[in-house]
This record gives structure tokens, C-alpha cells and sequence, in this order.
């Protein structure tokens, strides 16, 4: 089948069309690279909106491929497929089942549908003190208590590799005709050789997966799979051409074409090397005293070892953070007492050679006291109704003075972008602990946050 990109690099026409710079690279020299295939939809290259051929085609082999039954690509990122997602399941006052530990677009979605959610918090990992799996047995309860529940949202694997069970979330959904959404942006590479099954294997009727996150595609791309009859592929069609740009960028999706032909390989070496390197360090890593690494599923249902996760004993997530930087090496997410090191496909042996020779220089360091974590991952008593509190009258109020209020907005750390406070939850004294625990080891907090208030109710 011809691709997206070989296609475009054969295009001679004068373009009397979008984009401006009209793939003048000796005009444009910091364009050299992109310029040739930037084009709009011009005839032959077919509409992302209304897809009818080479597109089309592409979108239907990777649905054959994930065994999907469709597949859209988004070049909005994986955003714009979970807000397009709850647009077509859900109206004002349905309620959903939500992961609490979901990205922030999962909530700006329930937001602009206008549904009630309810909550499932996963289960808090004791020993890393961070989120868990979600177990099905709450998943059940919700489902009890709310049979007229419209969907069901889960994030797996979260920004950590951790891994709930999706095949029994989806049993006991499809039992009730309720479909499940599942927050897959990390997970673009499981189902392929040394990882667990995708989502969509497991029964997901939604799976949003984040190309660029793992695999060999440019950052913003991703793609949405939909399988069964409890979603409608025309009504998320529709959805999605809301939030989904008018202006597709054809670097973009010929990034996601030739990605989905890269990692469908029939060898798949690249998976069979990331493997590899994987293992490789792992084993590199085993003499490591004072700092501890996930390196299997431990408490969790499963566990996404493209995921280094790294915990020190000695120092703090920031300084570790700091010393990897000064061997030369970015990490992805800094938490105050961890630092997450994403790998992918394009990782080689070397890269993983010089992260675990910078461990055992951190490893050397001496242990200094450090607080033991972050105390809670969420606010749990919910005092007002998430949908009351967005539209009720609002204040910022000093931290010291936040203790007891109820919040009227949210605040993140990014990454990972998963609200530690929410709409309607009553702020306790051990969550003001953890936001300042946060500003003391210079993480981000983003939301209704601003220097030393938060925005409660009034």
C-alpha cells in the first residue's frame, strides 16, 4: 500500500493553496526539512473529516492491524479523542464512572458534556505511595449503586506504568450495555512483543492511544480505536470534527502513517530490541542500594516496564532530577520523591548504559533525611457536588486558611497533568501538606492555584 509520506514527497505542482511558505525551502532554509509535505488537503490527499481515500485507506489498516473495528487519527494529540469520546456518549446530567486519578481532559470533558461524574480512586500503593490499579470490585459497587451510568473511564497504563484490569472492568460494563473509555496515551505500545495486551484486546469499546509517547510518530500525534456497537463511529465522527482542528497537518499524519506501517513490521525488531535494552538495564541496575526502581507488577494488577520509575532513599525526586541532568540526561516527570525516565522505541543500548551508569553515581550519595514520600494522592471527601462547585460563587483563599473549605476549581502538578484537587472535594490538611511539599521541591502546580491561595467556594 502507498503511504502518506511517499506520496507527498512526489508532489511537483505549483501549490496555488495553504500553507503560505508554499514549500519554498530556499526561502524558508529553517523549513528545509518539513516544507516539501506541509500541504493542506489538496486533490489526491483526501479529507481527515470526510476521509475517502488515502486516508481512509491508512485509517483502515491500522484498525485491521490494532484489531479495531475503526481507527481516527487525531493531530490534536490524544485530547481531542477523550474529549470527543464523552461528547458521544454523554449529555447534561448523565453520569459517568471515572478513574479519579484521570488527565485533566477527562475532566474538561465532563465539564463541557455537562455529566455527574462519580468516582473510583485507585487503590494507594503503600510502598511507592502512589496511585494503583483500579480495582474491578469498586468498578462493581459504582455500577450497583448507579445502573444508569452511561460510560465507564479508566487510565491504564498511568504516567507511572501502572496497569488495572481492563478485561474484567469491560466484563462487568458490558453486562450493564455500559461502554468503557480507556485513557491509553501511555500505552501505544502494548499488545507488541515484551508488553501486555492493548486495551482494545481486552474489550475496550474507546482506546485513545498517544502515538508519539512511545513509538517512532511526532509529538501531537495520536489515534482513537472504537470496537463494539455501544459507541457510534458516525456520532464520534462528528465529535471529533469539534475538537479536532479544520486544518489537519499533513507532516503530522504522515507521521502517524508511517508509524503505524514502522511498528506492524512482521519481524518487529524494534520491539524486539527495546525489549533488549530493557532487560539490559534492568539487570545493569540491580546493584543499586539506595535508590529502588519498579521492575514488576508488585502490588499493582500489571505493570508498563517502559516505565523507569525510580525512587531514591537518599535524596529527593528534584535532586535526583538535578544530578541526571548534570550527567547529561532529561527525565520525564519530577515528583517530589520519585522521577520517572520514559523510554521508546528509539531508546538504543548506550542511552541505557549511561541512565543506570548515572544511578549508581547517584546511588553514591550520602543519605541525607528526606521526607518519606507524598502523604495522600487525593482528596477523597467530597462535601459538595463536583458539578455544584463549578458554578457556584468562588474565592481565592490563603493556603493556611484553605484547610475545611470546599474547592471550586482544580490544581495539577505537570506532568502528569491529574488533578490533586477537584471541584466540590473538601481540602484537608494532609492535601495543603502535599500541595506545599510540591512548591517546596519547585514542581509545577498549575489550576486554581496562585502563589499561596487556592480557589475555594465562598
Amino acid at each position: 500500500m502507498e503511504t502518506l509520506f511517499g506520496k507527498l514527497k512526489r508532489i511537483r505542482k505549483i501549490p496555488m493553496h495553504m500553507p503560505g511558505h508554499k514549500r519554498n525551502r530556499k526561502k524558508f532554509s529553517y523549513l528545509r526539512h518539513f516544507a516539501d509535505i506541509d500541504i493542506t488537503e489538496i486533490e489526491g490527499f483526501d479529507n481527515l473529516h470526510n476521509p475517502s481515500g488515502i486516508l481512509k485507506l491508512s485509517m483502515e489498516n491500522a484498525a485491521r492491524k490494532r484489531g479495531a473495528d475503526s481507527a481516527f487519527y487525531l493531530v490534536n494529540g490524544s485530547t481531542c479523542g477523550i474529549l470527543a469520546a464523552i461528547g458521544a456518549v454523554l449529555k447534561t446530567g448523565d453520569k459517568v464512572i471515572m478513574a479519579r486519578n484521570c488527565h485533566k481532559s477527562v475532566y474538561n470533558g465532563i465539564e463541557l458534556a455537562g455529566a455527574v461524574p462519580i468516582f473510583v480512586y485507585p487503590e494507594f500503593d503503600n510502598k511507592y505511595k502512589i496511585a494503583g490499579s483500579v480495582n474491578p470490585c469498586d468498578i462493581a459497587s459504582k455500577i450497583e449503586e448507579n445502573p444508569d451510568s452511561k460510560l465507564i473511564i479508566v487510565t491504564s497504563p498511568t504516567y507511572e506504568g501502572v496497569i488495572s484490569d481492563i478485561k474484567e472492568i469491560c466484563a462487568l460494563a458490558h453486562k450493564r450495555n455500559i461502554p468503557v473509555l480507556v485513557d491509553a496515551a501511555h500505552g501505544a505500545h502494548l499488545g507488541f512483543f515484551g508488553f501486555s495486551k492493548s486495551a482494545t484486546e481486552l474489550g475496550a469499546d474507546i482506546c485513545v492511544e498517544s502515538l508519539h509517547k512511545t513509538l517512532p510518530s511526532l509529538t501531537q500525534t495520536a489515534i482513537c480505536y472504537l470496537s463494539g456497537n455501544l459507541v457510534s463511529k458516525e456520532v464520534f465522527s462528528e465529535k471529533l470534527a469539534v475538537f479536532e482542528t479544520s486544518s489537519p497537518s499533513y507532516i503530522l499524519l504522515s507521521s502517524i502513517d508511517g508509524c503505524i506501517n514502522a511498528i506492524n513490521e512482521p519481524k518487529r525488531q524494534i520491539f524486539v530490541e527495546w525489549d533488549k535494552n530493557l532487560n539490559f538495564f534492568y539487570r545493569k541496575t540491580l546493584g543499586l542500594k539506595n535508590i529502588e526502581i519498579i521492575r514488576d507488577k508488585e502490588s499493582f494488577f500489571d505493570f508498563d516496564r517502559s516505565k523507569i520509575v525510580i525512587f531514591p532513599k537518599n535524596q529527593s525526586g528534584t535532586e535526583l532530577a538535578r544530578m541526571l541532568r548534570n550527567e547529561n540526561i532529561e527525565p520525564e516527570m519530577i515528583a517530589p520523591h520519585y522521577v520517572v525516565c520514559m523510554t521508546g522505541v528509539g531508546d538504543t543500548k548506550n542511552s541505557m548504559r549511561k541512565l543506570a551508569n548515572a544511578l549508581y553515581k547517584a546511588d553514591k550519595i550520602k543519605k541525607h533525611n528526606i521526607r518519606n514520600g507524598v502523604l495522600a494522592v487525593f482528596c477523597e471527601d467530597s462535601q459538595n457536588s463536583f458539578n455544584a462547585a463549578l458554578k457556584s460563587e468562588k474565592v481565592f483563599c490563603k493556603l493556611e486558611e484553605a484547610t475545611g473549605r470546599i474547592s471550586a476549581g482544580y490544581v495539577w502538578a505537570y506532568p502528569p497533568g491529574v488533578p490533586v484537587i477537584v471541584p466540590g472535594e473538601k481540602i484537608s490538611q494532609r492535601c495543603l501538606e502535599n500541595l506545599k511539599e510540591y512548591q517546596k521541591n519547585n514542581v509545577e502546580l498549575c489550576g486554581n492555584i496562585k502563589g499561596g491561595e487556592i480557589l475555594v467556594i465562598k
